[in-house]
């Protein structure tokens, strides 16, 4: 007897219950520059932090068109500030909203779901708010 046991997708809740993978990356942003970053697999939590003065600001949004005047789907967070937040992605884009070059620290728990087994989150694709 063979048992066929499909690998898991974005909706696999034991992946989320287990502790979480660890990711970090550290880099910075022009005022104005878009910078994507790909997790690799399926996130179950993100840390932004914004290492920069508070005079900095970045803009954290979850397709690149999210960026854009139409949309305005990003959220903003001032230097020296974090945000965590329980959500599932594979990616991020970040862009220097306000200031010189901005510095950033991303921290992510990562699933063991891969990316081929996610859904695309596209504001085309129905999901509103992200692009």
């Amino acid at each position: 007897m063979s048992f066929n046991v499909p690998s898991p997708g974005e909706g696999f809740v034991p992946a989320y219950q287990v502790s979480a993978i660890p990711y970090v990356t550290s880099s910075t942003v022009a005022l104005g520059q878009i910078k994507k970053i790909d997790f690799g697999n399926v996130t179950r939590f993100i840390t932004f932090f914004n290492t920069s003065q508070a005079s900095h600001v970045i803009a954290f949004a979850f397709t690149e068109n999210g960026f854009k005047p139409a949309n305005a789907n990003y959220f903003i967070l001032s230097g020296t500030n974090s945000y965590t937040t329980d959500i599932r992605t594979d990616r991020v884009f970040i862009s220097g909203s306000a200031g010189a070059v901005a510095s950033f620290t991303v921290i992510a728990g990562l699933t063991s779901i891969p990316v081929s087994n996610f859904l695309p989150i596209t504001g085309s694709n129905g999901y509103l708010g992200v692009g």
